[in-house]
């Protein structure tokens, strides 16, 4: 591999913001710049060239396939070292490239650092994605099968030799297809480096694939599919992970791959009988709540998807209720309710839902519906970050 960074970007018919997106990077001279073209039938190839010229090097995937296909393609040629992608509708910061390539350098194989969320109507910066402190502890990336908390996962630098030897991008996946090729790259040890500069602008858009929340949540558990619970479970103790820890991430796994029956026998270990229900785990972790709603949340939340325990399902989650009144809460109780015919009652719920979570999206999809059964099967994210609900 020649030394260096390569900015790959992967684009279809992306006229009205490649001009920014390559213009952005030009100003790296020590990084090379590829794009990669997905058959677009718009000027997309002709204005990249006519603001990088002879710095550009464009690639065309061999057929129209989609963005997995294009990033494919894209590791396919690259003959650098390292490469990081820019998404061709986001923003590079120049000096990026020398922080990313001096993490890599120092023997990690995946670098990442924060990201400026700015607004794609007006270009307005709207907050700071950070990466969790949590996350900087030694063996926790691991933490990443169980919710991904990143600032992007596309926007990480990586170590080529290291993404192509994990697989590849799966060009079945379709969203999430960095984050699928990242969870496999840490399951043959790959190490992460993370920085505290945002050296990424990424603009949000009401149609952008992060926002299609059905979609999105099919491919992540098809990605988490391809993992088994005791590989993960290894991983957990091999980075230090105390037995409950290790079960709470084998919770949420099951959960995200929609596995409810795995995921209630782990629930037994991470929420044992007798367990002090004002216990916070990890309060600087991913999930800083009470032990006692977590695991009753948790639990009546499995029952709704198991179906035909929904009695049950409505006790637990009363019980959650008491304890902690919150957003999630009150949306399960409404389906659990609307299963058992109390249609008032299950209205009043997503009303409330949708009071203590403004725009909470499965709860207004439950208000307007005639049979509501939309369930949030992972407690809403308490810090300030990007949120799919939202």
């Amino acid at each position: 591999m020649t030394p260096g960074l390569t900015i790959a970007v992967a684009a279809r018919n992306a006229a009205a913001t490649i001009a920014r997106a390559i213009a952005s990077c030009v100003p790296e001279t020590h990084a090379r710049l590829l794009l990669i073209d997905d058959h677009s039938t718009d000027d997309t190839v002709a204005i990249a060239r006519s603001i990088a010229g002879h710095q550009l090097h464009v690639v065309s995937t061999p057929d129209p396939g989609g963005v997995s296909l294009a990033r494919q393609t894209g590791l396919d040629v690259v003959e650098t070292e390292f490469t990081a992608w820019l998404d061709a509708d986001d923003e590079w910061v120049p000096g990026r490239a020398d922080r990313l390539s001096a993490m890599l350098s120092d023997g990690y194989d995946v670098a990442t650092e924060a990201i400026d969320l700015c607004d794609g109507a007006t270009g307005g910066r709207l907050k700071q994605l950070t990466v969790p402190a949590f996350l900087r502890r030694p063996g926790a990336a691991v933490r990443l099968f169980e919710r991904n908390v990143l600032p992007g996962d596309t926007q990480v630098a990586f170590r080529t030799d290291a993404y192509r030897a994990a697989g590849g991008y799966d060009t079945a996946i379709i969203g999430p297809e960095s984050f699928d090729l990242l969870l496999r790259a840490l399951r043959q040890g790959a190490r992460i480096a993370f920085g505290d500069d945002a050296g990424y602008r990424m603009y949000a858009y009401p149609g952008s694939v992060s926002r299609q929340v059905d979609r999105q949540s099919a491919a992540i558990a098809a990605t988490l599919r391809k993992h088994e619970y005791a590989d993960i479970e290894r991983l957990y103790s091999e980075a230090g992970y105390d037995e409950r820890v290790t079960a709470w991430g084998l919770v949420s796994m099951a959960l995200f791959r929609n596995e409810p029956l795995p995921a209630l026998r782990f629930l037994a270990a991470a929420s044992p009988d007798g367990a002090d229900p004002e216990e916070v785990l990890e309060p600087e972790g991913p999930w800083p709540m009470r032990e006692g709603w977590r695991g009753a949340f948790t639990r009546g939340t499995l029952l709704l998807m198991l179906g035909g325990r929904d009695r049950e399902a409505e006790d637990e989650l009363r019980r959650a209720e008491s304890l902690e009144q919150t957003p999630e809460g009150a949306n399960n109780l409404g389906v659990a309710l609307a299963r058992r015919g109390d249609d008032a009652a299950a209205r009043e719920q997503f009303a409330l839902a949708a009071t203590r979570f403004r725009g909470y999206y499965d709860a207004r999809l439950n208000a307007g519906a005639d049979a509501p059964c939309r369930i949030t099967t992972h407690p809403l994210r308490r810090a300030a970050s990007r949120n799919d609900y939202r």
